[in-house]
């Protein structure tokens, strides 16, 4: 069985053009792909960053001087992003606290929303690490950081006002521990 050069060229060929758009095509829906995500990680980190920063100012003007109390704010975040999943948590890069949301199994897609703490006239101190305070009154498990479609995260914020001064502190959390 003869077969000409040229069949085998031909062959050849359009294997190759077939993987090639097929390749092609992968990298274009990825590329489109992380741009959505990057949008939704963003949209996820503006709405836990506001909700902190009303948070804050509900807490700062809500409770009178010498009172002391504990807000705490359902977080209503989605189930997934694009079926992935997800994470939200709290940064401190170079002294300014960010909202981080984060994909938890592409490490390289993340979005961060400053926290606008500095309109307060208490001081504000952002909690991660829950030996750093306990809360009153609430059954809030003080966390760095939540998962994304956790129908149990909140955002809080205390006012404590102890030897004469008066403190804020804020974070994420889950509610009932």
């Amino acid at each position: 069985m003869h077969v000409p050069i040229t069949h085998v060229i031909g062959t050849a060929a359009l294997i190759l053009l077939t993987v090639s758009v097929a390749l092609a095509y992968q990298v274009i829906v990825g590329y489109v792909e992380a741009n959505v995500l990057q949008s939704q990680l963003s949209q996820v980190a503006e709405y836990a960053s506001a909700s902190v920063a009303d948070l804050v100012g509900l807490t700062e003007f809500t409770y009178g001087v010498l009172s002391t109390g504990t807000v705490t704010k359902a977080l209503r975040l989605p189930e997934d992003l694009s079926g992935k999943a997800y994470i939200v948590r709290l940064v401190e890069d170079q002294g300014v606290w960010y909202v981080e949301a984060k994909l938890v199994i592409r490490g390289d897609l993340s979005a961060r929303a400053p926290l606008p703490l500095s309109s307060a006239s208490t001081p504000v101190y952002v909690v991660t690490d829950p030996s750093e305070v306990q809360l009153s009154n609430v059954d809030v498990e003080v966390r760095g950081e939540v998962h994304g479609g956790d129908p149990n995260a909140v955002v809080w914020c205390e006012k404590v006002y102890r030897d004469g001064v008066e403190r804020l502190y804020a974070g994420l959390g889950r509610l009932g521990g």
